[in-house]
């Protein structure tokens, strides 16, 4: 943090004194502001402080004031106690212990998505390094007693240099809120104050050092001498601050010195212009720039005689931090830019007084009138007459100590003077009136003890004490999940707490711890650490989603439950993957989980090959079917081959027709005709050559149907024993 206070100019006097001591004006009025704040939310909220004491008081079994106590003794009367709201709080804080919720932390941006291991799993680490599920089990506590708790997150540097995660419980009596915030888990406060008393001197001043500083300087005093407290009465020194007072033996007292001081957290809304980011060259980004690089920016586009660009004027959120004593001891920027380290979970709303308050409150007057019923019975039981008789001296006994003895036994015998009880009758004794307990009595006390549970709204199935063993499982499952149902705004508030804590969480992540630092994630692997290095390209754009843990209690049991009535009926198809993912939805305790997979894994890890063996089988395998694709190929060339043979036979054959065939016609039309014996030209030779001609084709046809029959007989291939190259072809059986 920026110490602006430390280096300031204070001047002293010879003798230590602070006539020139003051802060600079900025100083001085950030003090002024900043303690104007405080005292006027600590005012407003005074009688939430006397009633949330109170709670505290009625929830751990002091529910009975000393004046009531007081008046009870002087009656002789017994001060009873019995503590009924502790269990109904315990119940509802036992509820949260066993659905606690985890955080996932999904990117913004287009497309699907899925959630973040990275970040998820720093965020359990950051959870578990600290125990924060303790911490957080403490605030919902607190909310349910008084309406507010609170928990702080941030980053100690005190036993790890390089910053350890931090998620600690805090009072609600500590804390001073905006007291005009409204909203649930005062989302919309503007500023918070913590009170620390009795801090020692020592750590005051390492918390924050100053030279020039003296010790009266880290005491807070204003905070309790200078404004009436909740009670109206100011709270006296008591020996509790820096200030103490002599013992008046003439020696200092020996005791620690301790100072009281505040820390500030609080917003201011600074001027801030949004234009078109010069260096996108897409003109789609925006860039926000304070008035001074504004008005800076300007003047370079002024100078260079460039258009301006449009611009639009807004605010911006800065967050600042201060820690207060009797002056400003420092100043500077909050720990996250952007949240409170301090979040706040609230019960529910007393709209009229914008108080918050929690189940205690409602069970307060039950548990009064309840407990001084049950005193005022036994004073009834303890003071009535139970029987025996009231004598006159001497007349009724021969001797009044045996028949004290005899008569009376256990009883009182009361002794009358002689003549009291003479009458008309000459009745010596009276029997004393045995007086008769009254009904009602015991009737109102039944009736405060059950108002516990309805104005809190839980029944006894939800406590565990239902008696009756007659009622179906089914039916004490809805009623107890009728209560729950009562109680859900309550949990409703947890959930958004997580998710405001979660936000702050991650910028811490990102800008603090996200050094190189190992982070376990666990994957369907298993559990490997990898380096925490911050992830570019979202700028701490996520969704921050609070869902049940699949840890806890309650929410495996019900999970489990379910899976018991469909994995009868898929189970046969669920790979040994997935029986691992289910295994931790079980009940069984995370080592026996553990040892069960690492068995499984180990197994399956048995059940693969040699890689080598595998390396040689996948070769084998390739190398067959190399030879086999070769021999297909072969076959597919000797088939394509035969048939370019046969198709050349066949055209051979055709042109070998069609010269025949011509050759014979033109070798008859061009014959000289056939001369008889007498010198003269046969006749009817045309018609003769013709069908000499017509013949002779029908039987070359004949030859070639013949040799068409033979080449279409099945043959073999015959291929060199060499070379295996096709050499020839010849018909089956031929040799």
């Amino acid at each position: 943090m920026t110490d602006t206070t430390q280096g300031q100019d204070r001047d002293h006097d010879g003798d230590g004194g602070r006539d020139e001591k003051e802060a600079p004006p900025s100083s001085e009025a950030t003090f002024k502001k900043l303690k104007g704040w405080f005292l006027s939310d600590y005012e407003k909220q005074g009688p939430w402080r006397t009633q949330a004491k109170e709670d505290y008081g009625f929830e751990a079994g002091d529910q009975l004031n000393e004046a009531d106590k007081a008046i009870l003794s002087d009656m002789n009367r017994p001060v009873v106690i019995f503590n009924r709201i502790g269990p109904v709080v315990d119940s509802v804080a036992g509820q949260e212990v066993g659905n606690r919720q985890e955080l996932e932390f999904i990117p913004r941006r287009q497309g699907a998505v899925q959630k973040n291991e990275m970040l998820t799993s720093a965020a359990r680490w950051f959870l578990d390094e600290c125990d924060a599920a303790d911490e957080e089990s403490d605030s919902f506590r607190d909310m349910l007693t008084c309406g507010m708790g609170w928990t702080e997150t941030g980053l100690k540097y005190e036993d790890t240099p390089e910053g350890a995660p931090q998620v600690d419980r805090t009072d609600p009596l500590e804390m001073v809120w905006d007291a005009g915030a409204r909203k649930r888990n005062l989302v919309d406060k503007r500023r918070v104050f913590h009170i620390r008393r009795d801090i020692p001197i020592e750590e005051a001043q390492a918390l924050c050092p100053g030279d020039d500083f003296e010790d009266s300087d880290y005491n807070a005093t204003w905070v309790d001498d200078k404004k009436a407290t909740e009670d109206g009465k100011p709270h006296e020194n008591d020996n509790r601050f820096y200030n103490k007072e002599s013992t008046g033996n003439g020696e200092e007292d020996s005791g620690e010195k301790l100072v009281t001081m505040v820390r500030a957290q609080w917003f201011e809304r600074v001027p801030v212009h949004m234009i078109a980011d010069p260096d996108d060259p897409t003109g789609q980004a925006i860039k926000t720039l304070s008035a001074e690089d504004f008005k800076e920016l300007m003047a370079k586009y002024k100078l260079a005689g460039a258009p301006m660009p449009k611009s639009v004027k807004g605010t911006r959120k800065v967050y600042k931090q201060a820690y207060l004593g009797a002056i400003l001891l420092e100043i500077g920027d909050a720990p996250c830019k952007d949240h409170f380290s301090f979040n706040c979970m609230t019960g529910k709303r007393d709209r009229n007084k914008n108080s918050w308050f929690g189940l205690v409150r409602a069970m307060k007057d039950p548990a009064r009138w309840s407990n001084k019923w049950l005193s005022q019975t036994m004073h009834i039981m303890n003071t009535t007459s139970k029987g025996g008789i009231a004598a006159e001296r001497g007349e009724f006994f021969d001797n009044d100590a045996e028949g004290e003895a005899s008569w009376a036994k256990q009883d009182t015998v009361t002794y009358l003077k002689a003549g009291a009880l003479s009458g008309a009758n000459g009745a010596k004794f009276i029997q004393k009136p045995v007086s008769q307990f009254p009904e009602a009595s015991f009737n109102l006390m039944q009736f405060a003890v059950t108002a516990h549970r309805d104005v809190s709204g839980l029944n006894l199935e939800t406590l565990g004490m239902q008696q009756g063993a007659g009622q179906a499982a089914s039916l004490d499952l809805q009623r107890k999940q009728s209560a729950m149902t009562i109680l859900q705004p309550l949990f409703d508030s947890l959930r958004r707490y997580r998710k405001e804590q979660g936000r702050l969480m991650l910028y811490l992540i990102e800008n603090y711890l996200s050094d190189g630092r190992l982070i376990k994630i666990v994957g369907p692997e298993g559990a490997q650490y990898v380096p925490l290095v911050k992830q570019p390209g979202n700028d701490g754009n996520y969704d921050v989603i609070a869902d049940e843990s699949p840890t806890s209690a309650n929410q495996k049991e019900a999970t489990w439950a379910f899976l018991q009535q469909i994995l009868p009926v898929i189970g046969k198809m669920l790979p040994p993957a997935t029986w691992l993912a289910l295994l931790k939805y079980s009940p069984l305790p995370t080592s026996a989980q553990k040892d069960i997979t690492d068995s499984i894994a180990a197994e399956q890890q048995q059940a693969k090959p040699d890689p080598e063996a595998a390396k040689a089988a996948s070769d084998l395998q390739a190398s067959q079917a190399k030879s086999a694709a070769d021999i297909a190929n072969a076959k597919a060339v000797s088939e394509a081959k035969i048939q370019i043979m046969r198709d050349e036979a066949a055209a051979k054959r055709e042109i070998a027709v069609a010269d025949a065939q011509h050759a014979a016609m033109t070798g008859l039309m061009t014959a000289p005709p056939i001369v008889g014996p007498d010198g003269q030209a046969m006749p009817n030779h045309g018609a003769d050559a013709a069908q000499l001609v017509m013949s002779i084709v029908q039987q070359m046809r004949n030859d070639m149907a013949g040799l068409a029959q033979a080449l279409n007989t099945p043959k073999r291939l015959i291929r060199d024993p060499n070379t295996g190259e096709l050499i020839g072809i010849a018909p089956m059986g031929a040799n």
